[in-house]
């Protein structure tokens, strides 16, 4: 079973969510933009630590800056559906036999929802229910029952930084003595790892390692004290056994010579996701999801790339949150949500699987994920040909007093991997845009790819596009007063008539495109925001209104 999708309204954060999830999800979006709030909701629904959820007056949600304005109604719900079609007939699943709805595609969901009422005197009621294809509840003998089951089988673990975690404390584990005994173990070592990681012993780390896969399997590979692991592996469809084969390749990390670094961060990690479980016993037929918060926190990034593959190798479904350009490059964009705040909702932006064709996703994969994966949190693309445009309009544009980083502007070059892909996945993903193109015969044809992609609609492409009225960023600017800087590069007196173009030429034969944009850049440096061309000026307020309007 998967939580598929999470429809949110009126809670916290978020006046209002719709989000679809997949079995890998990593969430990115900006401070106060939902991300925390969306975590909160499905441990609070979902916790196996406490009984059912009552939500309270901070529950819902209210404008910024306006906590008179408080909503007087939230509700939360969680859609699940069955791994498999027909699926939802087995053991595990018997006790929600009346919760399960059919769907036009084959597969049975559950629909759990959560509701909340504020009253004028402060007092708060908090209903649940399980819902029809219609939307109405359907009547259970024991509404309660029936929502601890979904719980128990579908407990949220929340993976946070190991110092904010609980320790793991006695009695844990009443029904495996042995097991409470290695717990203790393992709380002393996480303490040291935390603390004073330098003075364990490679035999303490290593020790540590065995325990913590010892306990992984019995809280996740479901021993209990009954049958065998053998026998309960031969039960398993051949998908569950091969899914567990991480707890083999983490043997294999373990005995591997030397890594001492590789030990201490599988022993970290394993010490968070033990502590994130908590003492609560997790039923046999759980699936967890887990939580994992901003995971590039105090590792190195080679550290994380370690921490990250291992993380990957769970068989569980993950609801990942970071701020890092670095994870996001070990990510497929598939995997990628971004959550964007806008006037009425928080967005939820992703491409899913088959979002783009094979050859589009292995451009953006290049181009974007493994070269610019900062670009993903960007607000807004400018897209520019090649290298000459990205110095010069950088520099033009801190001239202006226009800083892009802290507006999330973002400017990307495009000839390497095409226009086309570049947009449709910007518009796929929520992210705004524009292009600049030169007047040649290219340019020509990259702005009738953008004519097309926005039907031709004046007042879009006024939004989206800028042509230079010129072959190219050198003449363009040559003629916009720097013509001094071009003889200067091509060593040619600028009282010698001769024609533009040799001119440009003679300068880029002699030094490069690039250094000659640089060139250029650091003249309009020296000359302040006078020199800036009015057409970029003009282009630089449109793109930071599209930045703008997505941020607020």
């Amino acid at each position: 079973m998967i939580l598929e999708r999470v429809d949110i309204v009126g809670f916290r954060g978020i006046n209002r969510l719709s989000l679809m999830l997949e079995q890998n999800n990593v969430l990115i979006g900006e401070n106060a933009w939902g991300k925390s709030s969306l975590l909160d909701a499905l441990t609070l629904l979902l916790s196996p630590e406490t009984d059912l959820y009552h939500f309270v007056r901070d529950d819902f949600w209210f404008p910024p800056g306006d906590v008179q304005g408080r909503e007087h109604h939230l509700h939360i719900i969680l859609t699940f559906r069955e791994s498999a079609p027909g699926r939802y007939r087995v053991r595990r699943y018997r006790p929600l036999a009346d919760c399960w709805v059919a769907s036009n595609d084959g597969y049975r969901r559950l629909f759990y929802r959560h509701e909340g009422e504020l009253s004028e005197d402060g007092s708060v009621m908090t209903l649940r229910g399980f819902l029809d294809a219609e939307g109405q509840l359907i009547p259970l003998p024991d509404i309660d029952e029936s929502a601890r089951h979904l719980v128990r089988l579908s407990p949220v673990l929340r993976l946070r930084d190991a110092r904010f975690m609980r320790r793991i404390r006695n009695g844990s584990m009443p029904d495996r003595p042995e097991m409470e005994t290695t717990a203790r173990q393992l709380d002393f070592l996480s303490r040291e790892l935390i603390s004073r990681p330098q003075n364990l012993t490679d035999g303490q780390i290593r020790h540590g390692l065995s325990a913590m896969v010892q306990l992984l399997e019995h809280y996740f590979a479901e021993q209990g004290s009954g049958p065998s692991r053998q026998r309960l592996m031969r039960r398993r469809s051949h998908d569950e056994q091969r899914s567990w084969r991480y707890l083999d390749i983490i043997n294999r990390m373990i005995d591997k010579p030397g890594g001492r670094m590789y030990r201490v961060i599988l022993l970290g990690f394993f010490s968070t996701l033990l502590q994130a479980k908590g003492t609560v016993h997790l039923d046999r037929d759980a699936r967890p999801l887990l939580l994992v918060e901003d995971p590039e926190t105090r590792l190195h990034p080679i550290m994380l790339s370690v921490a990250w593959q291992l993380l990957n190798l769970l068989p569980l479904q993950q609801i990942t949150t970071t701020n890092s350009g670095e994870l996001l490059s070990m990510t497929p964009v598939e995997q990628v949500c971004r959550l964007v705040r806008e006037s009425a909702r928080v967005a939820a932006w992703r491409l899913g699987p088959g979002g783009l064709s094979t050859e589009d996703a292995r451009r953006i994969s290049f181009h974007i994920r493994v070269n610019r994966p900062s670009s993903l949190f960007a607000r807004c693309w400018l897209l520019v040909e090649g290298e000459t445009e990205n110095w010069v309009i950088n520099e033009l544009a801190r001239q202006c007093g226009h800083h892009f980083d802290a507006e999330g502007v973002k400017v990307i070059e495009f000839a390497q991997s095409g226009l086309k892909p570049l947009i449709k996945f910007a518009r796929r993903m929520g992210i705004e845009w524009h292009v600049l193109v030169d007047g040649d015969e290219a340019g020509r044809k990259y702005s009738a790819t953008v004519r097309g992609l926005l039907d031709n609609d004046r007042d879009h492409v006024r939004e989206h596009l800028t042509e230079l009225p010129s072959l190219d960023m050198e003449h363009f600017m040559y003629r916009e007063g720097f013509a001094d800087v071009y003889h200067r590069v091509a060593q040619l007196p600028e009282k010698v008539p001769m024609n533009m173009r040799r001119v440009i030429t003679k300068a880029i034969h002699r030094s490069s495109k690039p250094d000659l944009a640089i060139e250029v850049a650091m003249e309009a440096g020296r000359r302040g925001v006078d020199a800036v061309p009015p057409l970029f000026r003009k282009m630089f307020s449109r793109v930071l209104w599209l930045a703008r309007g997505r941020a607020d």
